[in-house]
């Protein structure tokens, strides 16, 4: 009972944020006039005002109060092969792109040890800052680099990837990407990196590396992406 209790003054919440008698900012009542108002005990509040901490729609400063936050971002690309911009029209949102580099350079060991290449064979190195319109104030959403061996896509570096999606245009070229080997952790990201974000010199990121293969097991392309800690949220899947 006590836990079917807190879920619906979550639930209660939940809808005055969404009907804007909270709007995003805001400072919502304290845990005592929320009890009084709900006629709950206050660690009943507490456990709501937990859980919706917790899915990013509040954000609880100690000594300040519990302000109304925007949820984070949920990036569902750990859970399938697709690029960003897919997941995007698949979720009906606008994505923006800006290059930030696109040109062919030596792999250092990191590099060719993932792409399978001797240390200093040329790859094409793509870096890109993303963000999606209307969500999260437009601030980006991903800071990403990827490595294409070079003798596989060699006018890669001549193309306009502010507009135009890697995976299709290795499609293209029968270098369809049908397997990807990921690995997530939590990381301090280099100052360039946290600039790009527009986040916090201080402020963690989700570091994802992901080595695409294509069908006959060829490493065809081996990634680096940053995402806001403080803005992001992962979904996996997992079949039996």
């Amino acid at each position: 009972m006590a836990q079917a209790l807190y879920i619906q003054v979550a639930e209660h919440i939940r809808e005055r944020i969404a009907s804007g008698e909270y709007p995003l900012g805001t400072q919502i009542p304290t845990e005592n006039e929320l009890a009084a108002e709900l006629g709950v005990s206050r660690p009943t509040v507490r456990q709501a005002l937990d859980t919706l901490a917790r899915e990013g729609r509040l954000t609880r400063v100690k000594g300040s109060g519990t302000f109304v936050s925007e949820p984070k971002l949920v990036h569902e690309s750990t859970s399938f092969v697709t690029g960003y911009r897919e997941e995007s029209r698949k979720k009906h949102r606008v994505l923006r792109t800006r290059v930030v580099c696109n040109r062919v350079e030596k792999a250092d060991e990191r590099v060719a040890d993932a792409l399978r290449l001797v240390a200093g064979q040329p790859v094409t190195r793509l870096t890109r800052i993303r963000h999606l319109e209307n969500v999260n104030g437009n601030a980006p959403v991903v800071y990403t680099t990827v490595y294409v061996p070079h003798g596989l896509f060699p006018d890669m570096s001549d193309l306009d990837f502010s507009d135009a999606s890697l995976y299709e245009a290795l499609d293209g070229r029968d270098l369809r990407v049908v397997h990807a080997s990921r690995r997530l952790e939590v990381v301090m990201p280099p100052a360039e990196v946290a600039a790009g974000l527009a986040i916090g010199a201080f402020e963690p990121a989700v570091f994802i590396t992901s080595l695409g293969y294509t069908r006959s097991g060829q490493v065809i392309e081996y990634s680096e992406s940053y995402y806001p800690a403080s803005r992001s949220s992962f979904q996996i899947e997992i079949s039996r």
